[in-house]
């Protein structure tokens, strides 16, 4: 009998995790399908009941979803509690369980390029996906974090959790971090770009990481990118994530490079 995973988001059909995960599961043997589940967030709950009736095994959850699935899930862990997110969810015998694996996203992609030990970090957002990043500088020793938003009083609420600075994005040229964060899904989909910070406040001496890949290049890596600094796109992020997810919903080891080759395959 095939099993059922799939990408949990609204929109979906940009994602990448079906042809990551599906290239996993032929090369492993593994009899699994993962699907694109496009659910809108009033329809949440009915499709959590959709999950729990058809048996699906297991979801990878993104926008809008990462904080109101949980009142709908058994069970979350220590790590999707204190991020106050989910983007893994698996279906144990019945009972659903949820995690964040985002935070190993980031983690693991900055790593790559630089150590996160002693340095400053800006994360531009305050919703899930930043929660986790700020996690992930918290859990390697940053010296500073700051968390800059639009709305600064979200950046507040998601500060105060952390014991960090907050601002709004005016506030990034005060600040000259070691370490940039865009979390926010400003310019999702949306070729021409967002600028979210002035191109001008942006150095050679900085790493700019970017969760979102669609588009690959986001209006703050091209900008980074002709400052002179190091950057990191989103496909990283999703890639470091999605290993740590195969892992969780199969006890299986995930091939990297098999999984690699299937996102940059699939990358506009």
């Amino acid at each position: 009998m095939t099993e059922t995973y799939g990408i949990l988001a609204h929109p979906a059909k940009h994602s990448l995790s079906p042809a990551m995960h599906n290239a996993a599961f032929k090369a492993l043997k593994i009899n699994a399908d993962f699907k694109y589940f496009d659910i809108k967030p009033e329809d949440l709950k009915k499709f959590i009941l959709k999950v729990r009736k058809e048996k699906i095994k297991g979801l990878s959850v993104s926008s809008p979803h990462k904080e109101s699935i949980i009142k709908y899930l058994d069970k979350i862990n220590k790590t999707a509690k204190k991020i106050n997110a989910v983007n893994a969810v698996k279906n144990d015998r019945g009972k659903l369980m949820g995690t964040n694996f985002d935070w190993i996203g980031v983690q693991n992609s900055l790593l790559e390029k630089t150590a996160i030990k002693g340095k400053i970090v800006v994360v531009l957002g305050a919703g899930g996906a930043a929660s986790a990043a700020v996690f992930a500088a918290k859990k390697n020793r940053a010296k500073k974090i700051h968390i800059l938003n639009r709305t600064v009083l979200h950046a507040r609420k998601l500060a105060k959790k952390y014991n960090c600075k907050y601002g709004g994005f005016d506030d990034f040229k005060d600040i000259n971090p070691d370490i940039v964060i865009q979390a926010t899904s400003a310019g999702m989909n949306n070729l021409k770009g967002v600028e979210l910070i002035p191109k001008k406040y942006l150095t050679k001496r900085m790493v700019v990481m970017e969760m979102i890949y669609s588009p690959l290049i986001t209006k703050i890596i091209k900008d980074a990118k002709a400052a002179g600094a190091k950057t990191i796109t989103g496909e990283k992020m999703l890639l470091n994530q999605g290993f740590a997810a195969f892992i969780y919903w199969t006890k299986k080891r995930h091939p990297a490079k098999v999984m690699e080759r299937a996102v940059y395959q699939n990358l506009k």
